[in-house]
């Protein structure tokens, strides 16, 4: 895999999940009387919104999806991880992770069911995606058509970590992403608060990928839009990855 290939599209890394600032109030002036209607004005909807709000102990926002449905605000993890963490990726070309044993890692789905990444001698493939990542959002619906496809048949374990989740960034919640994607049929694990389970895996940018052998031990680790890093169509380059994991 050459540099020119993985730069044609650009990354998003960890450093840039920053949050747009408001822009600055503009100033202006008022006259008296309008400051005085407008205060009458205030007090009225204060007042209404204080009726409004009175059955509503909490005061909690309420999240729903595109459905309607509500959802957890939050959808995180907490991940539990067993083994040294693997180094940040830096050149997937002279990566110093290739051949270190993987670390197992745990936490649940969005509908709390354990799911579990651990040597049980299957090869697996584990895509970290990120729902405010516009790379990932390109390649979720091929991932979703490969995976419908048959992906890896019964030879290749399929995982999906959702990770960097913030209520603050764009597409949020993920699993509502995930749902209106058609992504079914793989294990989804929520990431914890603080990436856990990305960071043990040296994730250093969206989209991300980690391939592991049947031993246990990481084959390759690459990041950002697979069909633009091997010029390959996705059915194809996602093939490539599956062989990979479990080429002798």
């Amino acid at each position: 895999m050459s540099d020119d290939t993985a730069a044609k599209r650009p990354k998003t890394t960890f450093e840039s999940l920053v949050n747009p600032q408001d822009d600055e109030p503009k100033s202006s002036s008022v006259p008296v009387l309008a400051i005085v209607a407008g205060v009458v004005v205030l007090i009225a909807i204060v007042g209404a919104m204080a009726i409004f709000l009175s059955g509503d102990d909490d005061g909690d926002e309420v999240v729903t999806d595109a459905g309607g449905e509500v959802v957890d605000p939050i959808e995180l993890s907490e991940i539990t991880v067993d083994g040294d963490v693997l180094p940040r990726l830096e050149d997937p070309a002279s990566d110093p992770a290739i051949g270190m044993p993987a670390p197992e890692i745990s936490g649940l789905s969005y509908n709390g069911e354990p799911v579990e990444i651990f040597f049980d001698g299957r090869p697996k493939v584990i895509s970290f995606l990120a729902h405010w990542c516009p790379v990932c959002q390109e390649e979720l619906p091929q991932l979703v058509e490969w995976i419908d496809g048959g992906a890896a048949g019964d030879e290749v374990d399929v995982y999906v970590v959702a990770t960097a989740i913030t209520d603050e960034r764009p597409n949020f919640p993920p699993s509502a992403w995930f749902q209106s994607e058609g992504l079914s049929g793989v294990p989804v694990l929520m990431d914890s608060d603080t990436s856990t389970a990305a960071e043990a895996f040296g994730l250093n940018a969206f989209p991300y990928w980690v391939v592991i052998d049947a031993d246990g031990t990481v084959a390759l680790r690459v990041s950002g839009l697979v069909t633009d890093l091997l010029d390959l169509p996705p059915t194809e380059a996602f093939d490539f990855l599956a062989q990979f994991a479990v080429a002798e």
